[in-house]
């Protein structure tokens, strides 16, 4: 009876202390910040806003929740562009970016809002169909 009792005491603290780490991990990092990285492809551009809108592919822990969703990401005077080709890397503008075209970048989330601060367009990303 005493085993039973340790036991039964043993796995009502095992799911206690779990529940709360499995809860947070299904929420969507609104409240959090940090630095992101992630893949995807443009579906929109806003050029007086200085925003797009990417469907992400792929990305670090802060959009993984974001996988196969679009997110907007706001561009700022200190983001810089690139261009490869896959064998030569050269800087762009905002407005060289478009549509469709597969990017990966990095930022901050910061308040709510994705704030790149670089985008790379062109590289031959294998995650993209």
């Amino acid at each position: 009876m005493k085993r039973l009792t340790i036991l039964i005491l043993a796995l009502v603290l095992t799911v206690v202390l779990a529940t709360p780490v499995l809860a947070a991990g299904a929420q969507p990092p609104v409240n959090k910040s940090g630095t992101f990285a992630l893949v995807g492809k443009i579906t929109a551009i806003d050029p007086v806003a200085q925003t797009m809108t990417v469907k992400v592919l792929r990305g670090n822990i802060l959009v993984k929740s974001y996988l196969g969703k679009t997110l907007d990401i706001q561009a700022k005077a200190s983001t810089r562009y690139f261009f490869t080709d896959g064998v030569t890397t050269k800087r762009i503008t905002f407005a060289d970016l478009k549509v469709g075209d597969p990017v990966s970048m990095t930022g901050k989330l910061a308040n709510g809002v994705w704030t790149a601060a670089r985008v790379t367009v062109g590289a031959k990303l294998s995650c993209l169909p």
